[in-house]
């Protein structure tokens, strides 16, 4: 039985924009993960952190007292399967009102031409709510 060249253009380009929306785990020791310590206790810090994915368009799929991870869906734009990025962000204690912060956005390896990195924006955003 032979397939029509159409069809499997068809059926490649699914296959395509499925597995580019499967983004990968964030990693708190990955390389590129941007790293900040807050004067603030862990608590502020945790809602900080939630509040930051929402503003930069994430939504939240864990919400844990040392770790907030956020989902961004993946979009159909210029690149097939655009956006799809998970950003986690880890909250380490450091004494009674310090909080050592690490964000780190995970790419799928199918996707990544079309991701990007939010590690400064929900950063940005985290110290803009901590530093009112």
């Amino acid at each position: 039985m032979k397939i029509k060249a159409s069809m499997r253009v068809v059926l490649f380009t699914l296959a395509l924009v499925l597995l580019s929306g499967c983004a990968s785990t964030p990693v708190a020791n990955d390389p590129a993960a941007l790293v900040n310590n807050f004067q603030q206790p862990i608590e502020r810090v945790q809602i900080a952190a939630v509040d930051a994915l929402v503003v930069t368009g994430f939504d939240i799929k864990k919400q844990e007292p040392e770790y907030v991870e956020g989902f961004r869906p993946p979009k159909i734009g210029l690149v097939v399967g655009s956006g799809g990025e998970t950003v986690g962000i880890w909250l380490t204690e450091q004494g009674a009102n310090g909080t050592r912060v690490t964000v780190d956005t995970a790419k799928s390896f199918v996707g990544i031409i079309g991701q990007r990195n939010w590690n400064t924006q929900v950063m940005d955003e985290m110290t803009k709510a901590l530093t009112k």
